[in-house]
């Protein structure tokens, strides 16, 4: 079926340019993208996107807007991957669309173990109780192995409320990973590199930046 074909075709995209975007070897990244629909066929959103470093011993996730700074990559080319990644991200909302599927309005990647896993919200985030900050709270929780416990109280009331609604809503993609000419052991920049000159030289005219852009002050913070 052409409709499914499409959406893998998608994903696999999807997770080339995350790999792309990783000059060290890893054992999981977790993913967040927002795409809300607004007035008059406005978009905004966010993505935020970490990672962890593979070792034996147990490593923080990584910010990947921290990269260009722990490895010396510029900071505006290495941005246009992550632009050209979400782009890649609503290409995919795009089909779900024109197919008369349910759009969703945020996704969660997570690949470890060999195996890709996205999941698909569908919250309205144009609601309070879903702004940007609890959203964050939220995904921390859930995906970067944060303690309960170290939650305050009104974080901890956001987890549970969003927790028992994304139940009700959420569907999941999973497929093993992507393995074609990439895999999780890039240890050098070489490739990101190559990476970076095809998306300056090829793509830059075909980006689009507009207001989904993520501004610095909306990336979650790694600890």
């Amino acid at each position: 079926m052409k409709y499914l074909m499409d959406i893998k075709n998608a994903h696999d995209e999807i997770q080339r340019k995350i790999f792309l975007m990783l000059p060290e070897k890893w054992d999981r990244i977790c993913l967040y993208a927002s795409i809300i629909e607004k007035p008059n066929l406005l978009q905004t959103g966010e993505m935020f996107f970490y990672y962890f470093p593979k070792g034996v011993l147990r490593k923080r996730p990584i910010n990947v807007y921290e990269v260009p700074s722990r490895f010396g990559i510029e900071e505006s080319q290495y941005l246009r991957l992550a632009d050209d990644l979400y782009n890649s991200i609503k290409k995919l909302k795009r089909i779900f669309i024109k197919n008369n599927e349910k759009p969703w309005s945020n996704i969660n990647i997570v690949i470890e173990s060999e195996k890709y896993k996205a999941t698909y919200g569908y919250e309205n985030l144009n609601k309070i109780e879903f702004d940007g900050n609890n959203m964050r709270i939220v995904w921390a929780y859930k995906y970067l192995n944060e303690p309960y416990e170290s939650f305050n109280k009104r974080e901890r009331e956001i987890i549970d409320s969003y927790t028992k609604q994304a139940k009700e809503t959420e569907k999941i993609y999973e497929t093993p990973i992507y393995t074609k000419g990439i895999n999780n052991k890039l240890d050098n920049i070489k490739l990101m590199k190559k990476s970076l000159e095809y998306v300056t030289e090829e793509k830059i005219k075909e980006m689009e930046f507009i207001s989904t852009h993520v501004p610095k002050s909306q990336i979650l913070s790694s600890k």
